[in-house]
């Protein structure tokens, strides 16, 4: 039985789908074009509150029964076999237990970190786009009460980004563990991808196309009623079917793309500087146990909060 080698697992808004495009291109290494299966946090969607308007999505998009898994490496001869689910650093406590009876003891975990204030407000402009109306400062009031109410993780915005515990229990459990920081990542692109490659063992001089890891993906639909007809068009099995048929799946996922961004406005929604300090001092302490416990400097709190 043919099962997954390779996971990164977090955390959402650090150049996760950037280096999946970088990833998907090497011949040695396959991850399913779905991207994230999910397949490890199954119950937390199953048990998402049916008023998260994220739940659908979910139970559409990701992968629940084992067969189903399983079935998406079956007849892979690629040498790493990757599952980017970029929830799992989050829901360690019911991905890991999952893992350990699934996937064998010397898997390699990618682990991929952004400064956690910036992390957060990525996560909630990336929610404005579709599902969040709410400003970010009540966003944030809001988040014990959806916490509570079982609302997906991707409303957890500062929850999320505490990484301490979550990057320890990993450490802890699995020895090949790679920690990559996002900042690092977008100024040497070349060179991160390069030590990726070499952390996976596979052949670290090939070089992917950065077309579409290089355009931006990011920022608040131009309009949202166009962005729901086309999404909803997209659903359709027939349509899509025949699409596949014609142009070939890559062709498509890569016109999907291209539309949805074509949709996207320039406009950026700015960070308040006294919510910033708050989030600020809000992190610190867990920046400074995630760099004991990785014996790391991650620069976060120079640059973003005091320098203790």
């Amino acid at each position: 039985m043919i099962k997954p080698n390779f996971f990164i697992v977090g955390a959402p808004k650090s150049g996760t789908t950037s280096l999946f495009h970088y990833l998907e291109q090497h011949p040695e290494i396959f991850i399913p074009s779905i991207k994230e299966p999910r397949y490890f946090i199954a119950d937390h969607i199953l048990q998402t509150n049916d008023q998260d308007p994220i739940k659908e999505y979910l139970l559409r998009t990701s992968t629940i029964e084992k067969s189903e898994y399983l079935n998406l490496y079956k007849d892979k001869s690629q040498k790493v076999l990757g599952d980017a689910s970029i929830q799992y650093l989050y829901h360690h406590k019911e991905v890991i237990p999952k893992m350990r009876e699934m996937i064998a003891p010397d898997v390699k975990i990618l682990i991929m970190l952004r400064n956690p204030v910036a992390r957060a407000f990525s996560n909630y402009s990336h929610n404005t786009s579709s599902y969040e109306d709410n400003n970010f400062k009540d966003a944030l009031s809001l988040e014990d009460a959806r916490i509570k109410n079982r609302f997906n993780s991707f409303w957890h915005y500062k929850s999320m980004s505490l990484y301490s515990k979550q990057v320890e229990a990993f450490v802890n459990e699995f020895k090949n563990v790679k920690i990559v920081f996002f900042e690092d990542f977008i100024k040497d692109i070349d060179g991160t991808v390069s030590e990726i490659y070499k952390f996976l063992e596979v052949d670290s001089s090939f070089k992917a196309s950065s077309y579409l890891v290089n355009k931006k993906n990011t920022g608040s639909p131009k309009s949202k009623w166009f962005k729901s007809i086309f999404s909803s068009i997209k659903k359709w099995a027939l349509l899509k079917k025949i699409t596949n048929n014609i142009l070939g799946k890559d062709k498509v996922r890569l016109l999907n793309e291209l539309i949805d961004r074509a949709n996207l406005s320039n406009k950026k929604v700015i960070l308040d500087p006294e919510i910033k300090k708050e989030l600020q001092d809000f992190f610190n302490e867990d920046i400074v146990a995630l760099e004991k416990l990785i014996a790391r400097k991650s620069n976060w709190i120079n640059k973003y909060g005091r320098n203790n």
